[in-house]
């Protein structure tokens, strides 16, 4: 099993090398993967005012039906999961339109965790872009850009990651409409992500965030985990999505090459 796993990792890593080249990424030949996804179960922590908890059951066994299967009933927004340009625009692209090229792409990293350990309501600014960028050059063309707030270890604890408190507000970080207009405007990015439970931080009574970002055809990701673990650029994102005629967002499975 271990040395089919090694295989199949080294699969992805072989695969991705043109794709990243063709990014301007030069990856070892034997890249490191970091797996920015959480595993979803039925307790992970979900938006619970607009998305339903995730539901498994098994309905085929083995000594029944000669095999095992589940039936999952799980929203598209729940654990790590895509948002796409229909999600927040009538006609724009749904989850099986998305490009696949769209989904081999740039990572960049912006971390945040510091401030975010003082203030939960912090939200990345354009000022921390062009600090990432005084470091690091300019956004790569076709960036996807992720927010490490290190929020991801937090769904391990109950009410952490939400935050809610006694008044019933969402205490989390996001992404400012500002920085997302930033992104849209004046870099070429192909999406953005947190790895919080929306673009929009916990208290944006208005979700400018996601009506800044899908509309204008970049795609987003929440809930995304491990972002330590990858490197501030030089990392190729490859974002696993669903397809699903008409789909609005899915459950993703995201990896970072580097």
């Amino acid at each position: 099993a271990t040395v089919a796993a090694g295989a199949a990792l080294g699969g992805i890593a072989h695969a991705a090398a043109p794709a990243a080249e063709a990014q301007g990424i030069r990856l070892p030949r034997a890249p490191r993967i970091a797996d920015l996804t959480h595993e979803l179960g039925e307790d992970f922590p979900v938006f619970y005012p607009l998305v339903a908890q995730p539901e498994f059951e098994q309905n085929r066994f083995i000594g029944v039906d000669g095999f095992n299967a589940n039936q999952l009933n799980i929203n598209e927004h729940a654990g790590t999961h895509i948002d796409v340009p229909g999600h927040f625009e009538d006609g724009a692209p749904t989850v099986e339109q998305i490009l696949p090229e769209s989904l081999v792409v740039p990572l960049a990293v912006v971390r945040i965790a510091d401030r975010a350990a003082r203030d939960p309501e912090t939200l990345l600014t354009v000022r921390d872009i062009l600090r990432w960028e005084s470091r690091h050059g300019r956004l790569p063309a076709r960036a996807f850009v992720a927010v490490d707030s290190g929020w991801g270890e937090r769904v391990h604890t109950p009410g952490a990651h939400l935050n809610e408190g006694t008044d019933g507000v969402f205490r989390f970080p996001g992404i400012s409409p500002e920085a997302a207009a930033f992104l849209v405007e004046e870099r070429e990015i192909t999406g953005a992500g947190v790895d919080t439970s929306s673009l929009d931080g916990g208290v944006a009574p208005v979700p400018l965030t996601h009506q800044t970002l899908l509309p204008a055809g970049r795609y987003g990701i929440e809930n995304l985990t491990g972002l330590d673990a990858a490197p501030d650029r030089d990392a190729l994102l490859v974002v696993g999505a669903p397809k699903h005629r008409g789909g609005y967002g899915g459950q993703i499975r995201a990896l970072a090459l580097y």
